[in-house]
Formats: structure tokens, sequence, C-alpha cells
């Protein structure tokens, strides 16, 4: 039985452009394998936009989380995969119901959530 990957788990497939917010090298390598021809971008050109086909977010707490919607979420409506990736455990104040709550406020609701490994989590979000 073959072990699905995490851009599996994250809807990512060949040929996707994926635009990571907010992330380091070991948030980056969570996508590792990545589908053929599928490429990661660390910043969105709003004046040439380019086709995205999902967009991840990754945060560590629940008030960088906050400060991160204000400026972020506007720019997703036309995106059509939306995660906001985040740390499980005791070590964080984020989980789906508080992150459902937040993004509540923004006509956004969260859909799925998934289990990356021990350590992260991710939330898809859609807009009501």
């Amino acid at each position: 039985m073959t072990e699905t990957s995490n851009a599996e788990k994250l809807h990512i497939t060949d040929g996707f452009v994926v635009w990571v917010i907010g992330q380091s090298i070991e948030e980056t390598t969570l996508l590792d394998p990545m589908p053929e021809g599928a490429e990661t971008i660390e910043h969105r050109d709003e004046d040439e936009p380019e086709s995205i086909d999902a967009a991840l977010l990754f945060v560590e707490n629940r008030a960088e989380l906050a400060d991160q919607l204000d400026e972020v979420l506007p720019r997703l409506g036309s995106i059509p995969i939306v995660w906001i990736t985040y740390p499980m455990g005791g070590s964080t104040d984020v989980d789906a119901d508080n992150l459902q709550d937040l993004v509540a406020d923004y006509g956004w609701h969260a859909v799925e959530k998934t289990i990356l490994d021990e350590t992260w989590s991710a939330v898809r979000l859609l807009q009501a």
C-alpha cells in the first residue's frame, strides 16, 4: 500500500502552482515530494497575476494567524484551493475550532482537516 504524500493530501496535483505564505525551509519540505511539474512560489505579483492553483498559509500560533488574515485572505479569493497550516499539540494555541471562528469574520469557512505529520496539521478553507 502506497502512503499518501502531503501534496496529495492537500489536493496538489501535476502542474500546480502553489503559493506558500509564511514558510521556512522546514515547512516547505512538508510538501516533498511534489507532483511532476508542480512548483511553489513565495511571492505573488499583483501586477502580473499568474494562475495560482493552491495557497498554503503557514502560521505558528493564533496571534500570527489573526495578524495574517487581514492581509492574506482578501488576496486568496480567486484561488481554488486554500489551506491554513499550523503546528499541532501543546505548543500551539491554534486548532480547527478557533481557526474557524477567526476566518468566519472574513466570509470563509473550514471544510476539511488533514494531518500532515506528527507536528503539522492543515485546514482547508472556502469562501462562504
